[in-house]
């Protein structure tokens, strides 16, 4: 495929959203309390078929970390809960036919607790609680190893840690990297097909930078890398995707004007710096700009960027090679993205919210676009009041949230399937100048999308 860089061009998309991308199916969980209020985690199909949902569930005044399995077709068949931290985990384990939810808290020294749960009968088949550390926020939580074991990235102190369990619940050594920080945190976790994984977190938040380690299989430290930004002073949570040759991290460093800088670099398989390239700011070195997703096709890179809500549901596509931006498309919502996750077929889907009224109230939305990175189709009536958390279901999507906040009830946590095989309506592409830092004179090319 012949690559032309897009340099001071933005595609934004007329004619997009479509009013009829409805879902073939929505599922509603069935709570025992009859006052609750979830939050989406995480949300996948499972090896045997079923549709898995983690969520963050507030009842009693306590928090809970729920899993929820739906049928093929969206029908409800059991819940299972209890009591937990405040950020919470799910990872599929051996071979598909049991689920972890990993819970804890964002203080050093907290417990951390693992929860595996038979996904024919919902039993409990296993649980952990021996395993102390930082367990934040950030994208992925936990990780299935090539070999089926359960890796939780973890920090203590200034160490990124990755605990591990086998598929049957035996603890097994932490594999561990200190910093040299007094405090680091640990905010992605990437596992490889050589059985080891890749960690990025950040430093200390004055000068401490973003840090990236490859641990081998055996636990040992294969690289490292940092990178400061401008300043040194990691803001947004980096974000980890692998290519045929290396690993990508995308991150949002503070500038020299005070604000989050969208950025991504590409390390080779021994660590050595490939590029590093600040992304596209339409509002310019005084707007904040955050990389909120990362995925990887044919060796591309394509990221998912929040900024000014009126900019929309973005998708950048970078050239991996050099890091050179391909084209940078608007999916048709306006909002501020939070997730980019890929179908088997090639699509994406960027999920996020939007404010609906006046009094903070917030909606979902969804945008989809097609493998090369051009909008295909858009959805702002998705039933859910927040977040929406997604998944690539095969040639399709998954999507959970929560619907309408009702008094003396709280809300209930719906998932939903949407189909991604439908033709692209991309509408008429435009393309507007002003935001890449390209020097005056050098040569424009463009591509349509």
């Amino acid at each position: 495929m012949h690559k032309t860089a897009i340099p001071l061009l933005f595609a934004c998309l007329a004619n997009s959203a479509s009013a009829d991308w409805t879902a073939e199916w929505q599922g509603v969980w069935q709570h025992p309390e009859p006052i609750h209020s979830p939050a989406s985690v995480d949300v996948a199909r499972s090896a045997t078929g079923h549709v898995l949902a983690a969520l963050a569930v507030g009842h009693h005044g306590f928090n809970h970390a729920a899993l929820v399995r739906f049928a093929a077709d969206g029908t409800f068949d059991w819940l299972r809960e209890a009591v937990s931290g405040e950020t919470i985990g799910m990872s599929a384990l051996g071979d598909g036919s049991r689920a972890a939810i990993v819970d804890g808290s964002g203080a050093d020294g907290a417990r951390i607790q693992v929860r595996a749960y038979d996904l024919a009968s919902g039993e409990l088949a296993w649980s952990d609680t021996t395993r102390v550390g930082r367990f934040g926020g950030g994208a992925h939580r936990t990780a299935t190893a090539s070999n089926s074991d359960l890796l939780v990235r973890a920090s203590d102190g200034g160490d990124l840690v990755v605990l591990r369990y086998s598929a049957d619940g035996t603890p097994l050594a932490d594999w561990r990297w200190s910093s040299g920080q007094a405090l680091a945190s640990a905010d992605d976790i990437l596992a490889l097909p050589d059985g080891g994984a890749m960690v990025a977190g950040r430093g200390a938040a004055i000068g401490g930078g973003y840090l990236t380690v490859r641990f081998a299989a055996d636990g040992a430290v294969v690289f490292t890398d940092r990178e400061d930004g401008e300043l040194g002073n990691p803001l947004g949570s980096p974000r980890l995707a692998a290519v045929s040759d290396g690993i990508v991290v995308a991150g949002a460093p503070e500038s020299r004007f005070g604000v989050f800088k969208a950025q991504v670099w590409k390390l080779s398989a021994d660590g050595a710096r490939v590029w590093t390239h600040a992304l596209p700011n339409p509002a310019g070195d005084f707007g904040s700009l955050d990389t909120v997703g990362i995925a990887t096709r044919d060796d591309d890179v394509f990221v998912t960027l929040a900024g000014n809500p009126a900019d929309g549901f973005r998708l950048v596509r970078l050239d991996g090679a050099d890091g050179a931006v391909l084209h940078d498309a608007q999916g048709g919502v306006g909002g501020m993205p939070t997730t980019l996750v890929q179908a088997t077929n090639g699509r994406f889907l960027v999920g996020g919210f939007d404010f609906i009224d006046s009094s903070g109230h917030v909606g979902a939305r969804i945008a989809e676009f097609d493998a090369e990175g051009a909008p295909c189709r858009a959805s702002a009536n998705l039933g859910l009041h927040g977040g929406v958390a997604a998944a690539g279901d095969g040639d399709g999507w998954l999507t959970l949230g929560n619907g309408a906040w009702i008094d003396g009830v709280g809300s209930e946590a719906l998932v939903a399937r949407y189909d991604a095989a439908a033709p692209c309506e991309r509408g008429e592409t435009v393309f507007t100048n002003g935001f890449d830092a390209t020097p005056a004179g050098a040569p424009q090319a463009r591509r349509a999308l």
